[in-house]
């Protein structure tokens, strides 16, 4: 199924979005993502003061790579006049469009009044949006949730401010900042969005598969973020495309499922030097094998894994242990 969409006058080949993903989603994730046939992908959120403050490690998460677009790059703050400095940096980054995060629940994020926090003063998200809008010549998008606490929705209205103050598209999960980030998700407050504001919105929130996906536009929606479906499972993108098509889900075979992982712990060590990627890469590989025999005593030698090899070669016994078993999942 073939849905083309925009964001301001930049034309989105299909429906699929890859979610901001805090911890997960960095380069080497999203370019996996990229190959089995996300349409957008949203990097993890960046801070606003991180960037005026010249932190290191906040312009390091600004790098995308010529792979990756279309891109957006999702900041979180505050302070308007801040949020509209820091849009600067993104736009220099080459990013193809800047979000505002207004739904994380983090409390390390809501203390700084950013986040799901400022929920609490749509004036005030609408404030940031206009002068995001007036610093940059990229389309600012916004993504919130449905409200604070179930009963409450008041994601409608921040929709209509940011539409008004400029926004160029807005992004729903589809829960309330009280669930943290477990369901249920109200898919049916899209078609509410949809009446309220023009502008595209995309859906958030429990989308597992194609049948979610195609659920979603049809409420209204002109695309779907997806998120924890896809840890471990870079290729759910092609399985998403293909169910929406009518088609079963491809059995991703051993040697492809293999062989993801090590290209993955090499882009990792590649990006981050060997001992913060080797790290790095043990959440992801949990997730990998999750399901598959052997798992938890192959996630066992992987956190005692402290090099490059050590970890190429625990992947390599694992790999040999299953084809011995003749699991081919």
């Amino acid at each position: 199924m073939t849905k083309t969409w925009s964001i301001g006058n930049k034309v989105i080949q299909g429906p699929l979005v890859l979610a901001p993903l805090a911890g997960i989603g960095d380069i080497p994730f999203r370019m996996l993502c990229k190959r089995y046939g996300v349409d957008l992908v949203y990097t993890e959120f960046v801070s606003a003061q991180g960037l005026l403050h010249k932190n290191k490690g906040s312009f390091k998460m600004l790098k995308v790579e010529d792979l990756e677009h279309p891109v957006t790059i999702q900041l979180f703050g505050s302070r308007p006049e801040h949020l509209a400095e820091a849009v600067k940096y993104v736009e220099q980054a080459g990013a193809d469009f800047v979000d505002l995060n207004c739904g994380c629940p983090e409390p390390k994020v809501v203390r700084t009044g950013s986040g799901s926090a400022l929920m609490s003063d749509p004036g005030l998200i609408a404030r940031i949006v206009e002068a995001m809008v007036k610093s940059t010549s990229l389309p600012v998008t916004v993504k919130t949730r449905i409200g604070t606490r179930r009963g409450f929705p008041i994601a409608a209205e921040i929709a209509r401010l940011c539409e008004m103050a400029g926004a160029s598209a807005f992004a729903l999960n589809c829960c309330y900042v009280s669930q943290g980030f477990v369901g249920p998700f109200d898919w049916e407050y899209i078609r509410t969005i949809k009446q309220t504001v023009k502008i595209p919105v995309i859906a958030n929130g429990g989308i597992k598969n194609g049948k979610d996906v195609l659920e979603v536009l049809d409420k209204g929606a002109d695309a779907a973020m997806v998120g924890r479906v896809t840890l471990g499972a870079p290729w759910a993108f092609e399985w998403i495309r293909d169910e929406m098509d009518g088609l079963g889900k491809r059995t991703i075979p051993l040697k492809e499922r293999f062989s993801v992982m090590m290209e993955h712990l090499g882009l990792e060590v590649e990006m981050r030097g060997e001992k913060i990627g080797v790290s790095e890469m043990r959440k992801h590989w949990a997730w990998y094998v999750k399901g598959l025999p052997g798992a938890s005593k192959f996630r066992e030698e992987a956190v005692a894994g402290k090099t490059l090899q050590q970890m190429n070669d625990t992947l390599s016994r694992f790999r040999e242990y299953l084809e011995r078993q003749g699991e081919e999942r």
